[in-house]
């Protein structure tokens, strides 16, 4: 912009050429997840009562007006943490056993049906891959601490994992219904043998063992979730036909 003398009547304007960056800097695409990750190793290792706002920004090397504009305090930065690992889907979780499993709105994505048995060893999977990975020790954590403490806790257990394990119960329940289950089988007994086994599995294992571990966990695996199914009376071959079924035309 000139004055009628033909001289800038801006250098502040004259500066912003074209392509200039505006105001502030440009965001960090990885800052959200950074910061859950920090968390999960601080609560890992010193506990709630050790997790800090102020050590997490420093660790992470980022302000901590930045993490109050995502989380409003530790509780929720560190449920929303916890929630981020624990590897399913909760809106995909309790699908693909229905009759109407196929019978979404246009639009809606829907998961390819799976066995209850396949459903089980993925679900195992995905629980031992989090207690065996870098912050297997935050969710042992978690589990301890929201005993002693429940009032602090009870939030954070309710999102990081109830939701989850009534998505885990409904999909057994959903067995039940289809007949691939007999009709007096427990969901919360089933899941808590599953669950149950792969966690005291790992736990009750020396450090230098943990190789030795994964190396054969396929193997215990498959022959764990093999046993709670046959006891809970499975009908594999129903289940299988049913899947086939459900399946879309081509699949």
């Amino acid at each position: 912009m000139v004055d009628a003398s033909g001289t800038v009547a801006s250098s502040r304007a004259a500066r912003r050429g074209t392509g200039a960056r505006g105001r502030g800097r440009p965001r960090d695409p990885g800052l959200e997840e950074r910061t859950r990750l920090v968390a999960l190793e601080l609560f890992g290792k010193r506990g709630f009562s050790g997790l800090t706002i102020d050590e997490v920004a420093a660790t992470a090397k980022i302000g901590k007006s930045s993490i109050y504009l995502r989380w409003p305090d530790k509780q929720t930065l560190l449920a929303d943490a916890l929630r981020g690992i624990q590897g399913a889907d909760p809106a995909q979780a309790a699908t693909g056993t229905d009759d109407d499993a196929y019978e979404r709105p246009e639009g809606r994505s829907t998961p390819e049906p799976q066995t209850l048995r396949d459903y089980l060893l993925a679900h195992v999977h995905r629980r031992a891959d989090l207690y065996l990975g870098p912050y297997g020790l935050a969710m042992l954590r978690l589990y301890v601490e929201a005993r002693a403490y429940p009032d602090l806790f009870g939030a954070i257990r309710e999102q990081a994992i109830s939701r989850l394990v009534l998505d885990e119960r409904e999909r057994v329940a959903q067995a039940v219904r289809a007949g691939v289950l007999p009709p007096d089988a427990a969901p919360v007994r089933i899941l808590d043998a599953v669950e149950g086994a792969i966690f005291m599995h790992l736990l009750v294992t020396p450090p230098e063992l943990l190789d030795r571990v994964r190396a054969g966990l396929d193997d215990y695996v498959e022959r764990m979730v093999d046993d709670q199914l046959r006891a809970a009376g499975y009908d594999a071959q129903a289940d299988a036909e049913r899947v086939r079924r459900l399946s879309p035309p081509g699949s």
